[in-house]
Parts: structure tokens; sequence; C-alpha cells
């Protein structure tokens, strides 16, 4: 019989770490698949108890996240391609939720920052507009 959801997809469903349309479809499933339930259930007390197996633990320290200065550069366009399409996939294929959180940040960051120095530049402009054309009036 074919599982359509792996014990890595129960586990990171447990963690809140599943793609939202496949957490949605296992939940879904859930509601009529005893076999389902019980798998998850076994899943559940093995992380209760410790058991946990090396991909459980990649994700549950974030070890396989690029660094936020890494996501960063991403956003900048700086990365090599290999990199960027590391990300890419890190973020929209395997759908790490907390890459995804630090990315919205970091472009939030971005666009405020963008917005001061769009609101400094005009400022300095509107100060300095008068001081030259007084100082054009004084050389004519």
């Amino acid at each position: 019989m074919f599982d359509e959801f792996s014990d890595t997809d129960l586990a990171a469903y447990l963690e809140e770490d599943l793609d939202a349309n496949k957490a949605s479809k296992l939940e879904a499933t859930l509601i009529n698949d005893k076999h389902l339930q019980d798998r998850l259930h076994t899943i559940r007390l093995q992380i209760a108890v410790g058991e946990h197996s090396l991909g459980s633990i990649w994700r549950q320290n974030n070890l396989g996240c690029p660094s936020r200065k890494t996501l960063g550069g991403y956003l900048l366009g700086i990365l090599p391609n290999d990199q960027k399409l590391f990300i890419q996939s890190h973020i929209e294929i395997r759908g790490c939720l907390t890459c995804q959180a630090n990315l919205a940040d970091l472009e939030e960051q971005q666009t405020q920052n963008q917005e001061e120095l769009t609101a400094r530049a005009t400022r300095y402009y509107k100060s300095s507009i008068g001081h030259l054309s007084q100082r054009r009036q004084d050389e004519s």
C-alpha cells in the first residue's frame, strides 16, 4: 500500500513545519484514515520520548536553513546562481516556514529603509533648495 504521507511529513506536521497545502490535505485525510492516525500518534510519542530522526534534528534546529545574511543577499539578488536556486527551492518547494518568515521580515525592513532614505533625501533637498536659490541670486 502506498502511503501518501511519509514519516518525515508527519513529523513536520507535528512541528508545524509542513507546507500549508500539504498540511490541509493531511488533516482532511486524517479524519477517515485510521492507519494514518496511528502513524501520527506513534511519531508524536517518539518525539515526546526523545527518539528523533536525523531529519527531525535538522528541522528542529534549522540546520538546512540559510543564514539571515544569506537571505538578505538573496533578496538583493547578489548571490551566485547555485545558492539562489538552493534558497528558492528551500523556500518555495520545501516551504520552510522559518525562512519564509525571515524573508518577509527582511523585505519589510528593506521597504522601511527605502522609505526612510527617500524621506531623508527629500528633507535634504527641501532644506538646501532655499540656500541654492539665494546663492544664485547673490551671484547674479
